[in-house]
Order: C-alpha cells, then structure tokens, then sequence
C-alpha cells in the first residue's frame, strides 16, 4: 500500500516538474509583443554577431554556439530586403520580379548546397544551422546594395567587391573552424563564390 504511494507520489511530482518546465520554455500564453520583442532582439544579436565576426577562437566558438540555435527570421528578413532593394534598381518591372525570384532561389538553394557541402567535408553542422549562419553573414551584402542605389559604376563596384568579400569572411570565419585545416578552401570556395554571386546582382543594373 504505501509503495502504491510512494508511486502515485513520484508520478504526481513529475508531471508538476514537467508542468513547470513547459511554462518556462512556453509562449503561446505570453502576449504577442513579448513573442515579436524577443525575436526581433535575437536577430539583432544574430545580425551583430555575423557583422563582426573578429576576434579569437574561443569568441569565435562562442557565435558559432549562439548561431547554431539556428531561425529563420533573420535570414528570410535579409533575402526579402536584398530582393526589395535589387527590385527597386531596375526599370522595368518583369525583370524586377524576376531579380526577386531569382534571389529567393539562389539564397535558400545556394545555402542547402553549402551545407551539404560543408557536412561532406565534416563540419558539425545541421542544414538549418548552416543556412542560419550563412543568412545572417549575407547582412553585409544588403546593406551594400542599399549603398548601391545612390553609387556611380567605379563605386558601386567598389562596394560591391567589399560586400561580398566581408560576408564570405564572416561565413567562413564561422564554418571554416569547424572543418579540418587541409578542407577549408574546400569549404570556403563555394562559399565565396555563393556571396559573390549575390554581390554581383547588386553591381549589375
């Protein structure tokens, strides 16, 4: 009888422990500007993280971990603006929507086919952690094709160039460490070639 108890006891107390675990981790029931505050103010830790990404080893293993808990807000947010900001550049509006397209596609397609490499090459990262990192990194980017707007040709290029080299330094910096020393120009070459692929569109008007 009293071991009969002692379980009913022990299963009471877990499902009060496992209640009080959920509301700690829960926002279904927390008002909608709290939910909006909080993930706006971890973009914008994300965003800052990717557009500094200077220092040693262990501040680097420190944004890798905190990027790792990967979203989807900051990245779809950045792709959205550089499609915004590139369509706006253009005369006719067909080939406004396709440039929106067509930077849709090559963001989200481009970032699977990195983390697929970047796995083959033994980098612990998931797909959705490597796409993360690789969205916040392209923020340098947008900000240089909203530059690119008001730029004559030398100029533009100019920024353009800087843009994509910065944010390839900052993917890089991140995944880079993650891969073996002799694999990271394997790592890091499509990289490149992916921001720069991007900058391009904010020169080509």
């Amino acid at each position: 009888m009293d071991s009969n108890i002692n379980i009913e006891d022990n299963k009471n107390q877990f499902a009060i422990e496992n209640n009080n675990n959920n509301n700690d981790i829960d926002s279904l029931n927390e008002p909608i500007l709290t939910t909006i505050s909080r993930d706006f103010n971890i973009i914008i830790s994300k965003t800052k993280l990717a557009l500094f990404p200077f220092g040693d080893i262990q501040k680097t293993q420190s944004s890798i971990d905190k990027l790792r808990d990967w979203d989807f807000w900051g990245p779809l947010i950045f792709c959205l603006l550089l499609g915004l900001i590139l369509s706006i550049g253009r005369s006719n509006v067909e080939s406004s929507g396709i440039v929106f397209i067509l930077i849709f596609i090559i963001v989200w397609i481009g970032g699977l086919i990195i983390s697929f490499n970047s796995q083959f090459l033994g980098a612990n990262l998931t797909c959705f952690q490597c796409i993360c990192i690789l969205g916040y990194c392209m923020f340098a980017i947008v900000l240089g094709a909203l530059i690119n707007l008001f730029l004559s040709t030398f100029i533009l290029l100019l920024v353009g160039f800087c843009a994509g080299g910065y944010s390839t330094y900052a993917a890089i910096k991140f995944i880079g460490v993650l891969v073996n020393e002799n694999k990271k120009y394997l790592a890091g070459y499509p990289i490149g070639l992916f921001y720069f692929f991007l900058a391009w569109f904010t020169v080509a008007k």
